[in-house]
């Protein structure tokens, strides 16, 4: 192992920010375990980079029914973006089209069948799941999910037409380098995008002239609504907090400073932290962790908090919907990739920064009538929303470009 100085001061340095974070303990040891690892094996990990290119082959099918063929990443629970897509497929299959899914990587350990996990984390699907290997069935369209779906796709010469199901920019996740450049380099392939949200799209366009069709968020009804428990804490107003430290993109550190800043002003006020263990950081106010819970329970949850702070610094979660529905006003930070679903008349807008977050939640927390608004005006927005609505456009975008595809055959 060639582990030089500047890797060991890099390690400690780490090592120290992150046990502000976590507790040194547990940040030692996920740290040494993940640079003892470095460096790992470039061609297995990442060869299907050097893949060849194969355009699409076959024939454009005019059926009503459209075979669908999805790549999808290593399955797991609570996974936000696997939620979407096997909602759509469970949604296709119900208007009568055939999907079928194939995992880049290994299927779930145990005994228990793929199909069965994806209906206990998910939603339950007909669709065979299958790891993907070289006897990928012949299909109308053929997608792609994830940055390295897409390298697997551009391989692959037996579909019609290939797609680009984009839910975020994930070469935003990466500093720039290898990773970032990997992933940047799949909007450059020729699928058609299939996008959460315009904002997206209009990247994809402007940056890569990528041909692309957007569809929009909704939420569960049965999970989320504003009329149920409550279970208000007695005399005190409760802020509700997305904090997700693994994921950069969720500004944690951004939201712990303007919570710190509430807390100063109103130290009456206790703070419900999501996503975050209770045993994993310390922080400068007294914080609620309800841990991980079921769906069922979280309306109740997001019904007994007077605001939610959620930031988004790519594309928005699903969060602030569901938030919305359950009758929390949400702030949130701003700009393009949050504002082409929220506004200020919707919810708290302030700049990414603690005390411009700060500021909008002590000024939600104070002013009722304003809450009032913000609760009313929240509330409508999401019930307008409708997931059957949405996932007909994915539906769309597929038949239209079967269709140009077609018009285009008969030209020639």
């Amino acid at each position: 192992m060639n582990f030089d100085d500047s890797r060991l001061v890099d390690l400690l340095k780490t090592i120290r920010n992150r046990g502000l974070r976590y507790g040194m303990g547990k940040a030692a040891a996920s740290l040494t375990r993940r640079y003892l690892s470095v460096p790992r094996s470039v061609l297995p990990d990442f060869e299907r980079v050097l893949d060849v290119e194969r355009p699409a082959s076959l024939s454009v099918s005019q059926s009503e029914s459209l075979p669908i063929n999805w790549i999808v990443p290593e399955l797991g629970p609570a996974g936000g973006g696997l939620l979407n897509i096997f909602r759509t497929i469970q949604q296709l299959e119900a208007w009568g089209h055939e999907n079928r899914v194939y995992v880049l990587g290994k299927l779930p350990r145990g005994s228990t069948p793929a199909k069965e996990r994806i209906k206990e984390w998910y939603f339950p699907i007909n669709a065979e799941v299958e790891v993907l290997s070289d006897n990928i069935k012949d299909s109308s369209a053929l997608i792609a999910t994830a940055w390295p779906t897409a390298y697997a796709v551009r391989s692959i010469g037996n579909t019609a037409q290939k797609f680009y199901f984009v839910q975020d920019l994930e070469y935003m996740f990466y500093a720039p380098g290898s990773l970032y450049e990997f992933a940047r380099q799949t909007y450059q392939f020729g699928f058609r995008g299939i996008t959460l949200g315009p904002w997206i799209s209009d990247v994809l366009r402007r940056e890569f002239n990528m041909d692309c069709s957007a569809f929009g968020f909704s939420y569960d009804r049965e999970a989320y609504a504003s009329t149920g428990t409550r279970l208000l804490p007695a005399g005190k107003k409760r802020v509700l907090f997305y904090a997700r430290p693994e994921t950069e993109r969720r500004g944690t550190e951004i939201g712990i400073l303007a919570l710190s800043l509430v807390a100063e002003k109103m130290p009456e006020v206790e703070f419900v932290l999501v996503g975050l263990p209770r045993q994993s950081c310390e922080l400068p106010f007294a914080a609620v962790f309800p841990g991980i819970l079921p769906i069922r329970e979280l309306g109740a949850l997001y019904r007994s908090c007077d605001a939610a702070l959620v930031l988004s610094h790519t594309n928005l979660s699903m969060l602030p919907l569901e938030l919305m529905a359950c009758g929390c006003p949400v702030v949130s930070n701003n700009g393009p990739n949050v504002e082409w679903l929220l506004t200020d008349q919707t919810v708290q807008l302030a700049k990414p920064d603690p005390k411009s977050l700060a500021r909008a939640i002590i000024e939600l927390l104070q002013t009722e009538e304003l809450r009032r608004r913000k609760i009313e005006a929240g509330l409508a927005l999401a019930q307008s929303t409708d997931w059957m609505k949405e996932i007909r456009m994915i539906e769309s975008a597929l038949l239209a470009n079967r269709e140009a595809s077609h018009r285009l055959a008969l030209h020639v």
